[in-house]
């Protein structure tokens, strides 16, 4: 049987805590690995977790699969640098045709790659999502992409001209995977003009959402190190604090628009978690393509235009239900729970001519 061990390389609490919290979590991460244990794969997933444990995977989409976490032992004071020897020595010893490597830049992902999918020459596979290039991804089998300006970008690397350029036969796009029953419209008054949702780190900027908040109802849902300083900074934001990712939908509900502030990624699952609650996105055109945010599902901004622009929106009625109908049919038609079986399907082909 055809054996795929698919690594988180970030931490498991990295953005969520609770051990519980993070086993109930039903994401494409997770889906995945399900997907492809019903194509016939003997699958697994690692991650790295504050202490060791196996769980089997809850059942949903797919056929069930073993989760391993390893005790974390090293990285340093930032949770993304995390990593476990324990993971490593498992990875020397285990058979597997391919490893799937989720994220290209955590500590967990790079301590397997020196010490062992680089040095023992095996075959493996990169989810690249925020960051797009890590010493990974030319030495990865396949790269899947989340979106055309990661593509492009791959292939034509210039004027970064030290960075192999990576064959387009060697991507595969992969659609986020929603479950658009939980994430769906629902009825409720509307407490806020504008919702974003997202971590409180020092690398997240809030000074878009602080602006637009002087001028409309604005709420943040998320926690994280830096929760009071930004509330502090920011005192006209209603902070909501850590949200459970299946409690969104109502948060959703109860706001006009979905504003995605952040320069650092390229597809948040935010932004089609709120299409799928049939909420327009606003979101800055320098990071968010056209491929991730239709014209018709939202507004694609820049720093010059977005005040202007969300008042304007919030200010027509007709235009954001119109939007929001879009936004939920796009989700719906293309972020689905099965979304990523043309990818898995790749990958399982992969791993059978190892």
């Amino acid at each position: 049987m055809t054996r795929i061990v698919v690594v988180l390389s970030y931490p498991t609490y990295h953005s969520v805590a609770d051990p519980a919290e993070w086993l109930r979590w039903d994401n494409r991460d997770r889906r995945m690995p399900a997907l492809l244990s019903a194509m016939g794969a003997d699958v697994e997933l690692w991650g790295v977790a504050r202490e060791a444990a196996e769980h089997v995977s809850p059942a949903g989409v797919g056929a069930p699969y073993r989760i391993r976490l390893f005790a974390q032992d090293g990285g340093g004071a930032k949770s993304r640098d995390h990593w476990s020897d324990a993971m490593v020595a498992a990875a020397k010893a285990d058979p597997a045709d391919l490893f799937v490597m989720i994220g290209s830049n955590g500590g967990a992902g790079y301590r397997l790659f020196d010490r062992v999918l680089e040095p023992d020459r095996r075959r493996f596979a990169v989810v690249i999502g925020g960051d797009y290039w890590s010493r990974l991804v030319p030495r990865a089998q396949l790269v899947l992409t989340e979106c055309a300006m990661q593509e492009t970008r791959l292939v034509n690397p210039a004027p970064r001209f030290w960075r192999r350029a990576i064959d387009p036969a060697r991507i595969e796009r992969l659609p986020k995977s929603i479950d658009t029953g939980l994430f769906a419209p629902l009825s409720a008054i509307a407490r806020w003009d504008v919702l974003s949702v997202s971590r409180l780190t020092r690398y997240k900027s809030f000074t878009e959402v602080g602006t637009l908040a002087v001028d409309h109802r604005v709420a943040v849902a998320g926690g994280g190190p830096d929760h009071a300083t930004l509330a502090a900074r920011y005192p006209e934001i209603e902070w909501l604090g850590h949200q459970r990712n299946a409690d969104v939908p109502t948060l959703l509900a109860a706001s006009q628009l979905f504003f995605h502030a952040g320069r650092r990624d390229w597809f948040p699952r935010a932004i089609v978690e709120a299409m799928a609650c049939a909420r327009p996105v606003v979101a800055f055109a320098d990071r968010i393509g056209a491929d991730v945010l239709p014209a018709d599902c939202g507004l694609r901004v820049t720093e010059r235009s977005y005040r202007r622009d969300v008042a304007a929106l919030l200010a027509d009625p007709a235009r954001l239900a119109a939007m929001g109908a879009a936004a939920r049919a796009h989700a719906v038609a293309t972020h689905g729970l099965t979304s990523s079986e043309p990818a898995c399907r790749r990958l399982l082909a992969l791993a059978e001519v190892a």
